[in-house]
């Protein structure tokens, strides 16, 4: 694991996690709406409507997947904002990965539902599943970044200075 985050980091997974919540926010009043309201074909192997009123569009038989989608979402985008990011220590790079994970594995089984179960695809849907793999190819990168030497770590002298500095240096410095 990365000890810093890099600059970037919240940049390229902020604005997915958002897009990711708008989408699923969408299909979560379209569920409680009118399912037939999504722009989408419903006949042939396209069929958003299919989807999304299946038992697979359902947790428990009681939550839809869209409104823990978006759930999910709206707690990826507090963990990574700019403020989600600076918190590096303890246990956050792990929450951050294991949240990415467990939504790239709930992906996993919506597309095995909607290829092998209900052979349709909501095209909504996988709007949502692209998001989520970019989100988690996004946060992988940024968590693992060994990244360059910021010009921070560079004294005047134009040599890198340690992350932290050995004891006898401050030792020496009092």
């Amino acid at each position: 694991m990365a000890d810093r985050t890099p600059a970037w980091a919240w940049r390229l997974t902020f604005p997915p996690a958002l897009l990711g919540l708008g989408l699923s926010v969408y299909l979560t009043v379209v569920h409680y709406t009118e399912p037939a309201a999504l722009s989408c074909p419903n006949t042939g192997v396209v069929n958003c409507t299919r989807v999304t009123t299946s038992a697979q569009s359902m947790l428990w038989g009681h939550i839809p997947v869209a409104l823990a989608g978006a759930v999910y979402f709206l707690a990826m985008a507090a963990l990574l904002t700019p403020a989600g990011w600076r918190r590096t220590g303890g246990p956050w790079t792990l929450i951050r990965l294991a949240s990415a994970s467990a939504g790239m594995a709930m992906v996993l089984w919506l597309v095995y539902a909607e290829v092998v179960t209900l052979r349709s695809i909501c095209l909504w849907c996988t709007a949502v599943h692209v998001v989520m793999f970019a989100l988690f190819v996004a946060i992988v990168a940024a968590s693992t970044w060994k990244g360059v030497v910021d010009d921070d770590d560079i004294d005047t002298e134009g040599t890198e200075r340690p992350a932290v500095a050995p004891a006898a240096d401050h030792a020496r410095a009092r």
